[in-house]
């Protein structure tokens, strides 16, 4: 018989019916974990006889000692940043469990295309990570510096940059699938977007639009509306949908934050979730599940992709003539109780 696999961090989340880092944080004594969630945690590891591994030297065998984290001030943690929030703490677990430092530096929207961040600049981290959109000249004079990056939430076509990002085109597929599987064919499911330059959206899109190819149905660029990731946003997109000829019976939000302001918006104007409007968010947010009605949504692993781009900056440290890679996370449907099946008038 061979050795018994260790059990991993990874076994416990999934027997406790928790994620990744909320795990982690049991065993690194974080205060903000439930107690609800640290027993779970705790009778997992007991179950299945998961010790956790003491934390590594701190120099790694490269002589790795810090990584930065580079992202705009909107995106570090706050009541308006539901998304990545998680994704720094998952970036946070990571590379505490490595004995590293974290650098976090703000990306001002005034920085000029040759201007590094400071921690690279003072040679303070030997690489980066870089949150959430930015721009191809900025993205060259990182490539031009010779820092070893990884981006996250973002996979530009015009750079060679090591990425990880959700498996976006296929959580558009699913949403979209879903709303049509429930009927909801004539008019199609319509799409709240976000700004055309998040590659995140424009992957949710094409996974959208393959969704009404494969089922037969026309796109209709009226049912398209772009968003701007917010509330007030959804609410303002919504009431253009209402106001067509012929409004839809469902919508595919590319956020929950725009899907909360579209029920909003439907509860104001009288319309019933989910019996006369579905409804079907992205992200599964904290406040997804809590929403009235409860918001079906497309959940992505937050935490993970935080602590994947840390592991990938890493390798990519210790072998910098590894080939570029795209790292894709993977997304699931969870069915809460915005969206049924669409209703035949007698």
């Amino acid at each position: 018989m061979g050795a018994r696999q260790r059990s991993t961090l990874r076994d416990v989340a999934l027997r406790a019916g928790v994620s990744i880092g909320t795990a982690s944080g049991v065993f690194r004594s974080n205060s903000s974990v439930s107690d609800k969630a640290r027993a779970a945690v705790l009778a997992a590891a007991s179950e299945i006889g998961y010790h956790p591994r003491r934390r590594v030297t701190r120099t790694l065998p490269n002589g790795v000692t810090a990584i930065g984290l580079l992202a705009r001030a909107q995106h570090y943690v706050g009541p308006s940043n539901p998304f990545y929030g998680p994704v720094l703490y998952g970036a946070q677990v990571a590379t505490g469990e490595l004995g590293l430092s974290l650098v976090l530096e703000t990306l001002r929207d005034d920085v000029e295309a040759g201007e590094l961040p400071l921690s690279v600049e003072r040679r303070q981290v030997q690489g980066l990570l870089v949150v959430g959109t930015v721009s191809d000249d900025y993205l060259h004079a990182l490539l031009k510096s010779r820092v070893p990056c990884v981006l996250v939430d973002h996979q530009p076509d015009t750079s060679p940059i090591d990425s990880v990002c959700a498996d976006d085109h296929r959580g558009g597929y699913l949403a979209t699938k879903h709303l049509i599987q429930l009927g909801h064919r004539t008019p199609p499911p319509a799409m709240i977007s976000g700004p055309p330059w998040s590659t995140s959206v424009s992957s949710r899109l094409a996974g959208y639009r393959r969704a009404l190819v494969e089922e037969g149905l026309s796109i209709d660029p009226a049912y398209i509306r772009e968003g701007h990731f917010t509330a007030d946003s959804g609410r303002q997109e919504m009431a253009a949908l209402l106001d067509l000829p012929v409004p839809p019976t469902a919508i595919f939000c590319c956020n929950d934050n725009l899907a909360l302001g579209v029920i909003d918006l439907l509860r104001e104007r009288g319309v019933v979730v989910p019996d006369e409007c579905s409804v079907v968010g992205y992200d599964d947010i904290a406040m997804a599940a809590h929403s009235v009605p409860q918001l079906t949504t497309i959940a992505v692993d937050k935490e993970l992709l935080g602590m994947q781009a840390v592991w990938n900056l890493i390798q990519r440290i210790g072998s910098p003539r590894l080939g570029i890679r795209e790292t894709r996370i993977g997304v699931e449907l969870v069915e809460r109780h915005s969206a049924s099946l669409k209703r035949i008038p007698a």
